[in-house]
């Protein structure tokens, strides 16, 4: 069952672990501006934050206060799985510099109980709003190209030029061509030959 957002769900953590934001504050080792901020107030939650109450209280489910998916408590038979995430990694909702995650040192790592997605990182840019907001933390897997784009859904495609999220399309008419689409910016096609690697959408975290 999906649960609300993710201020809502930290702040659901603090009430079940019976502690005011002072209180955590001082247990989680984030300063109390920062965390009143983040919890009350109209800041974004940060991946600090989200580190700390998974180290401190290792019986909340990731996949719960992550993605919102399953029981706030988890069993003690869930295995774990940390997945790189890139916290500089400059992939936007629009065009950014070609992606090669393999030269590329992790920020840190997002523990789940299952491999969920190849690597994490943060969206920058607005196309994908209201379904990907900028500042979103996205979860992507790594898709053989000959596998072939599934109609409508969420890709991130990287070309020579460009690395860029967006929903695609296969083209009624050319079957060599994608459209990529986005709900605030014009549609564009893109030659199945210019795509240098395809990672599918998988998760999305969101951060307000």
């Amino acid at each position: 069952m999906k649960a609300n957002s993710l201020k809502e769900r930290v702040a659901d953590v603090l009430r079940y672990k019976k502690i005011s934001v002072n209180k955590a504050s001082k247990v989680l080792n984030i300063p109390q501006r920062t965390l009143n901020r983040q919890v009350n107030e109209d800041g974004s939650v940060g991946m600090e934050l989200l580190y700390a109450i998974l180290d401190t209280y290792p019986e909340i489910s990731p996949m719960w206060l992550l993605l919102g998916e399953g029981e706030m408590v988890q069993g003690a038979t869930a295995v774990a799985f940390n997945a790189p995430y890139y916290n500089d990694l400059p992939v936007s909702a629009g065009y950014k510099d070609v992606l090669d995650a393999g030269l590329e040192t992790p920020s840190s790592y997002i523990t789940l109980p299952n491999k969920s997605a190849d690597f994490f990182f943060p969206v920058s840019g607005t196309s994908m709003e209201p379904e990907i907001n900028d500042g979103d933390i996205v979860g992507v897997k790594r898709v053989n190209r000959s596998e072939g784009i599934v109609h409508g859904d969420v890709y991130m495609l990287v070309t020579n030029d460009n690395r860029m999220i967006k929903r695609c399309y296969h083209d009624n008419n050319d079957p060599d061509l994608i459209w990529c689409v986005s709900p605030n910016y014009p549609s564009f096609p893109i030659h199945k030959n210019d795509v240098c690697a395809l990672f599918k959408v998988v998760n999305r975290i969101e951060t307000f």
